[in-house]
C-alpha cells in the first residue's frame, strides 16, 4: 500500500464507545498496572489484576463481526454531552461529532481492529487489556488504546477531539464502555449477502498462489482487519478491502479502465518512474452514497525490469482475489 495510505491510517482518528450505565468520570478511576518493555502478556485478563491480551472475545474473526457504530452507544456518549448522529467511516471506523456538556466541540472517532504499533510500552490497564494513552502538545487531541492481540498487535484506538478540557478521561470513558460491551454484549454487523465485510484478507491470498503468479517469495503480515500485505526481497503486494466511491466515478483521478476477467473492470493507477501499480473496483453496492464495497490490490516491485509498471504484476494478483471474494 502507497506510503501515504499507511501514514493516513496510521494516524487515523480512532474512539470506541460502548453500552450500559452512564459514567461519571470525575469517580471512576483507571487502575494502572505495568507491563515491561517488549513484552505483552497473553491469557484472560480483569480491570484490576494485571491485563493481558488475547483474550477469545476480542479475537481478530470476533472483532471483524462488530458493527462500530453500535460500539458508539447513545448511552456512553450521552454521559459525555449531547451526541449527534454516529457516521460510518468504513468497516471498523465510526464517528460522532457531539458537544460536551459545556456545549464544546466532541469529536469521537472509533477504530476496530487498528495496528498498535507502540504496543509493547503500554502501561495501563483499561477493562483487563493493557493500554496507552498519548496526547497531542497543544491538548486538541488525545489517542487512547487497548491491545487486544500481539502477533499482529492489533487493538481498539481512541482518538477524541475538541475544545474541552481534559480529553484523555473521556477517550479512557469511551473505551471502557467499549471493552466491557465487546466482552458481555458485542454489537454484530448485520450479515449481508455478498458483504466482505467479515472477509479476512490475508485469506484470500497464500505464498504458493503469489510465488506461481508473480516469481516473487514472500511472506504474510496483516495490517488491520480488513488490510493485509505480503513482502518479499524487492515486491510489495498488498490487499485492502474498504468502502467508499465507485472508483468510476472519480471525477478527479479514476485511473485507467482495464478488464481483470469475471466480467470486471478494474481502475488502474501508475506511479511515473516505477513499478508500482494499484487496481480498484466496485464489488458490491451498498446503495448508500460513498459506502460501495472497494477492493484495492497494490503491486510494488523495486527490481523491476526497465519499462515495467508492475500493472501486469498487479492484475496477476487481481486475478487471484476474485475468486476468493464472497458472491456479490
Amino acid at each position: 500500500m502507497r506510503g501515504a495510505l499507511v501514514v493516513l491510517s496510521a494516524v487515523a482518528a480512532v474512539v470506541l464507545a460502548g453500552c450500559g450505565e452512564a459514567v461519571d468520570t470525575a469517580k471512576q478511576t483507571f487502575p494502572r498496572s505495568t507491563v515491561p518493555a517488549g513484552q505483552v502478556d497473553t491469557g484472560t485478563g480483569t480491570s484490576t489484576g494485571k491485563p493481558k491480551t488475547n483474550d477469545p472475545a476480542f479475537s481478530t474473526e470476533e472483532l471483524r463481526k462488530l458493527d462500530p457504530c453500535a460500539l458508539l452507544s447513545e448511552d456512553i456518549l450521552a454521559s459525555l454531552g449531547t451526541p449527534a448522529n454516529n457516521r460510518t467511516r468504513d468497516f471498523s471506523e465510526c464517528s460522532n461529532y457531539m458537544e460536551d456538556k459545556d456545549g464544546k466541540d466532541l469529536n469521537i472517532t472509533l477504530y476496530v481492529g487498528e495496528t498498535i504499533n507502540n504496543a509493547t510500552e503500554a502501561d495501563q490497564n483499561i477493562g483487563g487489556l493493557p493500554a496507552i494513552e498519548s496526547e497531542l502538545d497543544d491538548g486538541s487531541a488525545c489517542f487512547v488504546s487497548a491491545v487486544t492481540s500481539t502477533n499482529p498487535n492489533f487493538g481498539l484506538r481512541v482518538q477524541v477531539g475538541g475544545e474541552g478540557e481534559d480529553l484523555c478521561a473521556t477517550g479512557r470513558t469511551v473505551l471502557t464502555g467499549v471493552v466491557a460491551m465487546v466482552r458481555d454484549d458485542p454489537p454484530q454487523r448485520e450479515d449481508k449477502r455478498g458483504s466482505v465485510a467479515g472477509t479476512d484478507p490475508c485469506t484470500l491470498l497464500d505464498t504458493d498462489q503469489i510465488k506461481t503468479a508473480v516469481g516473487a517469495n514472500t511472506e504474510m503480515s496483516p495490517y488491520s482487519l480488513h488490510w493485509c500485505n505480503w513482502d518479499g526481497d524487492s515486491v510489495r503486494i498488498s490487499v485492502w478491502i474498504r468502502t467508499g466511491y465507485d472508483p468510476k466515478d472519480d471525477t478527479v483521478d479514476p485511473g485507467s479502465p482495464v478488464d481483470i476477467g469475471s466480467g470486471i473492470t478494474a481502475y488502474q493507477t501508475v506511479t511515473e518512474g516505477a513499478a508500482s501499480c494499484r487496481l480498484e473496483w466496485r464489488h458490491r453496492s451498498t446503495g448508500e452514497d460513498g459506502a460501495d464495497e472497494i477492493i484495492e490490490v497494490d503491486f510494488d516491485n523495486s527490481k523491476a525490469p526497465e519499462g515495467d509498471n508492475g500493472c501486469g504484476g498487479a492484475v496477476a494478483i487481481a486475478k487471484l482475489v476474485i475468486p476468493a471474494l464472497p458472491k456479490p
